[in-house]
């Protein structure tokens, strides 16, 4: 993603403007504000407390992804169920899959726990792996430092 956003922002054509970051959790967005500093403007879809699985495809949604130069998401099947119809809706041409504006975290992490079988039954299924690579090691550190917050994350 820095490399991705230092080609962007050293381009000529972003010279007196800032690139356009949507990214689909507000992790990305945090990082890449960040990265680019003063030189991006980012839009999280989703918020902290939200489900980044359940999205709708709002016309606000569709907007902020038409206006974006980069696309940040987390991949592996995390926003399988909205990232789709956004794209398509948006016609944006830079930041379809396989162009420079696309990103998806999961294609440059080893992915873990990929399913052996895929069964509803055993809830919250991810047949590309788990796209949590970002709050797994959260959830399991944050309380082993002070026990008093196991419960309340």
């Amino acid at each position: 993603m820095m490399t991705l956003l230092g080609l962007l922002i050293s381009h000529p054509a972003y010279a007196n403007d800032k690139v356009n970051v949507f990214a689909c959790e507000p992790e990305w967005a945090a990082l890449a504000s960040a990265i680019g500093g003063d030189k991006v403007k980012t839009f999280a879809a989703t918020s902290a407390r939200q489900d980044p699985h359940h999205v709708r495809a709002k016309p606000s949604l569709i907007a902020a992804m038409r206006r974006a130069d980069l696309v940040v998401c987390s991949g592996a099947g995390l926003e399988i169920g909205w990232l789709p119809i956004l794209l398509e809706k948006a016609g944006n041409t830079n930041t379809t899959p396989g162009s420079d504006g696309y990103l998806l975290a999961a294609s440059y992490v080893p992915v873990l726990e990929k399913p052996t079988r895929l069964d509803r039954a055993d809830g919250d299924v991810h047949p590309e792996g788990n796209p949590h690579v970002h709050l797994n090691p959260l959830f399991q550190t944050i309380p082993e430092l002070d026990p008093c917050l196991g419960g309340t994350i």
